[in-house]
């Protein structure tokens, strides 16, 4: 069993450890910071990577609701975010993993669209995934719940959307 690693839901035993790990990225600027409130009240929404019983990696399925979108009733719309992998485990499929994790998590909930803001150099990866680029005009739900709190909001976001349709 030593090294195994294991892809699991994340338990409230967790936040700790994702919050540590999302600090890393979010201060170098590569993410942003997540409140660990917002980690403990969101933890049904994370899968993490986990190690020697260490956590190496996490992703979330955050989910919205319905599209506010004109012609896309019923189509229901979540977000993978906090996705982040230990420096150390990087470049083995461990962000693959996550990801197939959550987009699987969505079609068991019955979601047909899952998108993602990420940096550029991402892009991609994401790509690779089946996420095609589209414009954050495209994400309204996204902009009036979340970004329009976010310091860098609106002139000076560095993240690009991109789509997945399931």
């Amino acid at each position: 069993m030593r090294n195994k690693l294991i892809f699991r839901k994340a338990k409230i035993s967790d936040a700790e450890d994702i919050k540590k790990l999302t600090d890393f990225y979010a201060r170098r600027g590569i993410m942003l910071f997540r409140p660990i409130y917002e980690i403990y009240s969101d933890i049904r929404d994370y899968f993490v990577a986990e190690r020697n019983k260490k956590i190496v990696g996490c992703c979330a399925l955050h989910v919205l609701g319905k599209e506010y979108k004109p012609g896309n009733r019923g189509r229901i719309l979540a977000e993978t975010r906090s996705l982040v992998v230990a420096k150390k485990f990087q470049k083995r499929g461990m962000g693959t993993k996550l990801v197939e994790e959550c987009i699987r998590e969505a079609g068991r909930m019955g979601i047909n669209k899952i998108f993602t803001l990420t940096l550029e150099e991402n892009v991609s990866f994401f790509k690779r995934l089946g996420f095609r680029t589209i414009r954050k005009s495209g994400l309204p739900q996204k902009i009036w719940q979340e970004c329009v709190n976010c310091s860098r909001f609106p002139s000076n976001c560095n993240e690009t959307p991109l789509i997945l349709e399931i």
